[in-house]
């Protein structure tokens, strides 16, 4: 449990932002000289036009090229002179989120993303760039493609494409053309971490909880989890309801339904799609339906019951599936009481 420990412990690498910021345009103003202006407007527009079929309009495309973008984080003013790479990054990044509204956004972003990958190897440009081949945002869904641009990314040093890339490797990805190698994913996952990629965090956290590229330990996983919750992060929703899981199978801590209902409710509230369709399920008694179901089964403590009614009706049906694992536990603490018991009479 060292990464868990040194995770835990570690206030520089959890005090990081808990996501890479997506740079928006907050001012806009005239950066280029009218001519240069107007021959990078038409030479823009061309390659966006041959490449993705777009028609930008000219008078769109020059207060494009005009802007300077102040990042909300540093305050840092961006040109297309100062930083071209960052500029068409963020660029994309408006376009994408449609901030700046023009027919095809999508393909546009895609293009503003591209230029700052291969023409000014931009690491986190390369990084979105991926995203799109990887989701078919702007371009038609690639996986191979994207894992060639996160590895790019990667190798540069963008915390967010270390964290797809260890995605990849973690499972393993035939359509990304990529063997899965859990212990390589893990590492990389755990260096966006410690580069401040707060995200990451909550892979790390099921490494630890599924055994995946390191010993499983199911306690480390669940602090793993709180420390998510904690952080307010971008993926607080996917943490509760995992923890959610954890409170229903007791998989790191001890079982406990209505824990489990309580996170499975804050994972809903907080939009995670799972956790709304899990919701309902998670709050009904295996027996009779009735909500909240309170009482867990007191040998396999998963099966969920509202009251000791429904506990003994189930154990009167013949046919149950989960009454065989169940026996089995009761048989197994019958015979180790009546070992117990011999033992103490042979001491006696």
């Amino acid at each position: 449990m060292e990464y868990t420990n040194r995770v835990a412990h570690n206030d520089t690498t959890l005090g990081r932002l808990s996501r890479c910021p997506l740079p928006c345009p907050s001012a806009v103003t005239a950066t280029m000289e009218p001519a240069s202006r107007r021959r990078a407007c038409v030479e823009f527009r061309a390659k966006l036009s041959r490449d993705t079929g777009v028609n930008l309009p000219a008078a769109a495309c020059e207060a494009l090229l005009g802007q300077t973008l102040t990042l909300a984080v540093s305050g840092e003013e961006v040109t297309l002179q100062s930083n071209p790479g960052l500029f068409y990054t963020s660029i994309g990044a408006a376009y994408e989120a449609q901030q700046l509204v023009v027919p095809d956004h999508l393909k546009v972003a895609w293009f503003c993303y591209r230029e700052a990958a291969e023409v000014h190897q931009h690491p986190a440009g390369m990084g979105k760039l991926a995203e799109c081949h990887l989701n078919g945002r702007g371009v038609a869904e690639d996986p191979a493609q994207a894992a060639v641009w996160f590895q790019k990314a990667a190798d540069l040093g963008d915390a967010r494409s270390k964290a797809a890339l260890g995605a990849f490797f973690l499972y393993g990805d035939a359509r990304a053309r990529v063997a899965k190698d859990a212990a390589h994913g893990l590492a990389l996952v755990c260096e966006a971490v410690e580069d401040g990629h707060g995200p990451a965090l909550c892979l790390v956290a099921q490494c630890y909880m599924n055994g995946e590229g390191v010993v499983k330990d199911a306690v480390g996983g669940v602090t793993l989890l709180r420390q998510v919750i904690n952080r307010e992060d971008a993926t607080k929703a996917r943490a509760e309801r995992l923890l959610t899981v954890c409170y229903r199978e007791g998989d790191g801590v001890e079982a406990d339904t209505v824990q489990a209902a309580l996170w499975c409710q804050k994972a809903a509230r907080s939009g995670d799609a799972q956790a709304i369709q899990l919701l309902p399920i998670i709050r009904r008694c295996d027996f009779c339906g009735t909500t909240p179901a309170r009482q867990l089964c007191v040998r396999c403590r998963k099966v969920r019951y509202c009251g000791p009614a429904c506990i003994a009706g189930h154990w009167n049906r013949e046919m149950d599936p989960h009454k065989g694992p169940c026996k089995k536990l009761r048989r197994r603490a019958a015979e180790a009481s009546q070992q117990e018991a011999g033992g103490t009479s042979a001491h006696q």
